[in-house]
């Protein structure tokens, strides 16, 4: 038989996996309305981009690699030979850009870290 306390520990244990999972989950949706709504004219609503214009989203190893160069491109934007890309820190709050960032980070087939809004506020200083 299992002790009461080993059973409390367990509940609490599964109660925090169900709301992070919750979370996490709500987070995505918020980034999907974010992008559909920012993003998707650019990098289409399936994360392909358009060649020699829009980079593609889905696969792509710099979106899959550390979050701080993506979350840098969203917060200040970027110039290059691919086009432009408007930097989205006046119009975006860290808990939209963390939630676009951890969807286009998980969307299309795409696995990687989602983020918080807590990884967004030291890159709006850089």
């Amino acid at each position: 038989m299992i002790p009461l306390t080993t059973m409390l520990i367990l509940t609490i244990i599964l109660s925090a996996i169900g709301t992070q999972a919750q979370e996490q989950q709500q987070l995505l949706q918020l980034g999907q309305e974010v992008y559909e709504n920012h993003c998707s004219d650019c990098h289409r609503s399936n994360g392909e981009g358009l060649p020699v214009k829009f980079p593609a989203l889905k696969g792509n190893a710099f979106v899959l690699g550390d979050p701080k160069p993506v979350l840098d491109t969203v917060i200040h934007g970027r110039t290059g030979k691919l086009g432009q890309m408007p930097a989205w820190k006046e119009f975006l709050d860290n808990n939209q850009i963390a939630a676009v960032v951890s969807y286009i980070r998980n969307a299309w087939g795409n696995k990687a870290p989602t983020l918080r809004p807590e990884d967004v506020a030291p890159r709006r200083k850089n």
